[in-house]
Parts: C-alpha cells; structure tokens; sequence
C-alpha cells in the first residue's frame, strides 16, 4: 500500500525578498523530498480568495510550518496581517483537537530572546538561524517522515528475569556492556581496554563503530580494524579532518599503534565515517587500571566514493 503523501502548509511573513526567497528554497527543497509543500508564492493564484486559501491550508494539512521571523512574531502577537489571521486559525485548531504536535515552528530571521510568538510557546523548534542548513533540514525532514522516533534505542529486556547462576552471570556482562558504548555522534570515550576484549562501541545504527584496542607502549596503544571496515591513519593529523582530507589517510593496514594526540580514522560496513583522537593511555600501575581515552566525531551523511 502506497503511504500517504505529506503536506505542509508554510506559514510566514512577507519581511523582504531575501526572507521571500529563503522561504521559496525550503518549500522547493521539501517537494523534491515528497513533500506536498503549500505556499503562496505558488499556490494563492491572482483573483484567489486569501482568507479562504490560508484556512484550506491551515486546516487540511499534515503539518504547519510556522517560519518565525521577527516580523512574523510581532505580527502573529499583535493578530496583524496573514500571520495574525494564520495564528487565530490555528489558536483554535489546537483549543478544539487539543493537538499542537502537527505545528513545527521554523526559527529564520529572528533577533528575539523569545523565539515563539505567544501561541506557539512551549513547542519546541528547529534553528535556521544558526548557518547549519543541511543539518537543521534534515532534522526537519526526519520529523515530518517520522524517521526521528525510529532513532530511539529498542526497548529491552528486564536484565534480572532468571535466577540460574549462569543466567546470572549472563545478566552481569550485559548490564556492564554500557561501560563499553556511548551511541551519541560526538563525544568523548573512557575505559578499561583491557576488559571487553578490548572493544567499545560509538554511534548508532547506520553509523555505529565497534572499535578495537591492545596495549602497545605507554604513550600509545593499537587499533584495529576488525570490526569495521577500514582503518586510517595519518601521523600528521592531531585535529579532526574534513570529509575531503579522508583521501590523505593510509586506509592499507588491519592494525595501527596510535600515539597520545594523533588520529585514527575508521569507516564502518556501512561506510561511514567517525575519526578518534587519543587523549589518555595508562598501563595498569598499582591501583590503575588500563585505561584509554579518546574524543571522537561521526560524520554524518558522508560515505566513500
């Protein structure tokens, strides 16, 4: 069965052509993705009643996407123009369903501290402002999709079910697996390598990463490639590369010894990308344990040619 084509109605202020443009772009981009996105500058044809196009809009599709400009939020405030008439339209929609989860407030233009204009307080919005529109899109893009929630981390099992000493056992090494694996893209990494055979795991689903470490000297320490795909390595390298510097890596050996503050570069059977940077090798020493620590970076939407 074929999934219902989405459509988004694009709410917003007419604050200059540079604003108008933007707008257009955003709206032309989500129909290249399979988005039925409803706009004036293309919809609301000359002779078209406004009023009724903006309620047909407002009221029939999946999502609203509230671009809150300054002028649009001064506007939506005061109950001024296309945004204030927009803003009554959808103040009642979400009095009579109860729902504001099909509004998604787009922040572009804006100089406010408060970034909401006052009936859409309290919802959570994506930010345009911040020069990172690729990223800012796609997050948009999942939430219309409802890709965002298949993110979410399966629900397990209850680790404590059986009692036998060997499920026991089993339970132990499960519940101490989560010292061994940080699913987020950028973060940082500590622990003992020399327990879990070595190995923590970074990322999640399409980019997770199962790294592979072995002692080496003090100041260093061995990766492998074991579990991923590839391995780089460039000794002149101690700052995360760009995507298009993944070219000056030597990608030839299973195994490399990695030095305090030099990179590592690994790419997964789904090819893609996270470099490491080692910050820390301690070999056990009294009371100290192995330990390695290493910050890192997954590379989102990048994958070799």
């Amino acid at each position: 069965m074929e999934s219902e084509i989405k459509k988004a109605f694009i709410s917003y202020a007419w604050d200059s052509e540079e604003h108008k443009n933007w707008v257009l772009k955003l709206a032309s981009d989500l129909r290249r993705h399979g988005i039925d996105a409803i706009l004036d500058q293309w919809d609301a044809r000359l002779g078209n009643d406004l009023s009724f196009f903006m309620e047909q809009g407002l009221t029939t599709s999946h999502f609203v996407l509230c671009v809150c400009s300054d002028k649009y939020i001064e506007k939506a405030n005061g109950g001024i123009g296309g945004a204030g008439y927009e803003k009554r339209i959808l103040a009642v929609e979400m009095m009579d369903s109860g729902n504001r989860r099909f509004i998604i407030p787009i922040i572009k233009g804006n100089s406010q501290v408060h970034k909401l204009p006052t009936f859409l307080s309290g919802l959570k919005y994506v930010d345009f402002d911040n020069g990172q529109y690729f990223n800012n899109y796609q997050e948009l893009l999942e939430r219309i999709y409802d890709e965002d929630v298949k993110k979410k981390t399966p629900l397990g099992c209850n680790p404590f079910v059986s009692t036998t000493i060997s499920d026991q056992i089993t339970t132990k090494l499960n519940i101490e697996k989560i010292e061994f694996q940080n699913p987020v893209f950028e973060g940082k990494a500590s622990f003992d390598y020399k327990r879990n055979s070595g190995s923590y795991t970074i990322g999640e689903g399409d980019y997770i990463f199962v790294t592979h470490w072995s002692e080496c000297g003090h100041n260093s320490i061995h990766c492998y490639r074991d579990h991923i795909y590839r391995l780089g390595y460039n000794p002149n390298y101690t700052e995360f590369p760009s995507p298009n510097e993944f070219v000056n890596f030597d990608f030839s050996s299973r195994a490399k010894s990695v030095n305090i503050g030099e990179i590592v570069l690994l790419e997964n059977h789904n090819h893609k990308f996270a470099a490491l940077k080692i910050t820390k090798v301690v070999r056990k020493i009294e009371d100290i344990n192995h330990l390695l620590e290493f910050e890192y970076k997954i590379y989102k939407e990048v994958e070799s040619e």
